[in-house]
């Protein structure tokens, strides 16, 4: 049992724990609303393929990107593609894309011919390009610069096919693939996508959200790793329906569905003690996960020839990069829990309770602030 006294200096913890959850969101609000104004750009993707001396892509992208980086508007207020409006920028929108697409033969730029007309798949617009090397020449290497200015951590995709076979992701660090001195294998592919699958996780702030939320509670590793991993089981069923357009749900209701899960589990934990049986939770809440993975995977332009070892390798990814936050999460607590502040006393108890509670609270917080921008903004 506590004493008058150790109850007196509680209330007063939970008093300046109250002061600091203030203070703590206020900054939160501050720093998302500075953010807000910054774009960042969806991932973008190539699909060429090479016969001989010519080479034929369809270059996707998401049309909210080309607004930003054409300063214009391209949807209706409701939301909708404005196909009037691309349809009268389409010269722009084709010069935007051929001037950061370039594809080489030996040392020089080609310029691209148009085929087709713009393809939509969703907020998706696909451009048909071709490129022809003159006289005996032959490709040489493509290179990318899509969104770079507009946002520094764009990436895009290219996928190989024809004389070639391979996949590669583009980046600003990383803006050319050449198609004379690389080897590609299936190793190589796979580990691309296992890059992806981390990578994902460490830019996926509302995964990363919904991961801390859940784990919050948890203090040894095998706990957290069982609750972890009935989430990576689940978001991987719905990520391989959703790509093999088994079953597809519009991101416009899953985004929103992501956003409420880390408010729920945010909640959840003010009214309960452990982790232990929360697995189911993170099983049903992975399924709505699985459909946004998915959005971005199908991004990446999905090799027909690798599509398993691809699916198989952006889980593993994904797994990867979940465990490394569940330890550097068990790492950081046991260090706390070290403090002579926290020691295992009802009073130090009670301080790692209210501190597993603010970060509920903030990550509560950010998810509600996500459902707002999702669905209203």
């Amino acid at each position: 049992r506590l004493r008058a006294g150790s109850l007196f200096d509680l209330r007063i913890f939970a008093m300046e724990s109250m002061r600091f959850i203030r203070v703590l969101l206020s900054l939160l609000l501050v720093f998302s609303c500075g953010s807000g104004f910054a774009h960042q750009t969806k991932l973008s993707s190539s699909l060429l393929k090479i016969d001989g001396s010519s080479v034929r892509g369809e270059v996707e992208v998401n049309v909210l990107d080309l607004e930003a980086a054409l300063d214009t508007i391209l949807f209706n207020r409701d939301t909708s593609l404005d196909l009037e409006a691309i349809e009268l920028r389409s010269d722009a929108i084709f010069n935007y894309v051929a001037i950061n697409n370039r594809l080489y033969c030996d040392s020089v730029a080609q310029v691209p011919t148009k085929f087709g007309d713009f393809r939509f798949d969703g907020e998706h617009l696909i451009i048909g390009l071709g490129w022809l090397c003159g006289g005996t020449a032959l490709p040489t290497r493509y290179s990318v610069s899509l969104f770079q200015e507009v946002d520094t951590q764009s990436r895009h995709v290219v996928s190989v096919s024809g004389d070639q076979s391979f996949v590669e992701l583009l980046s600003v660090d990383n803006q050319q693939v050449s198609f004379l001195t690389q080897k590609h294998s299936w190793w190589d592919l796979v580990l691309k996508f296992i890059i992806s699958g981390f990578e994902h996780i460490a830019i996926g702030f509302d995964h990363i959200a919904f991961l801390i939320a859940v784990i919050v509670l948890g203090r040894t590793f095998w706990p957290l790793f069982k609750v972890i991993t009935a989430f990576t089981i689940a978001h991987s069923i719905t990520l391989t329906l959703a790509v093999l357009n088994v079953v597809t749900i519009p991101t416009t209701v899953i985004e929103p569905l992501i956003a409420l899960s880390i408010v729920y589990v945010a909640v959840e934990n003010f009214f309960v003690a452990d982790i232990k049986r929360r697995y189911w939770l993170t099983f049903i809440f992975g399924l709505i996960h699985g459909f946004g993975f998915a959005s971005v995977l199908r991004d990446f332009g999905l090799p027909q020839d690798g599509l398993i070892w691809a699916l198989a390798s952006f889980n593993v990814g994904v797994e990867i990069g979940q465990l490394v936050i569940v330890l550097v999460s068990v790492i950081c607590w046991r260090l706390m829990t070290a403090l002579p502040f926290f020691v295992s006393t009802d009073q130090g108890l009670l301080r790692q309770r209210n501190v597993s509670l603010i970060i509920s609270s903030l990550v509560g917080l950010l998810g509600c602030g996500w459902f707002i921008e999702r669905v209203f903004l």
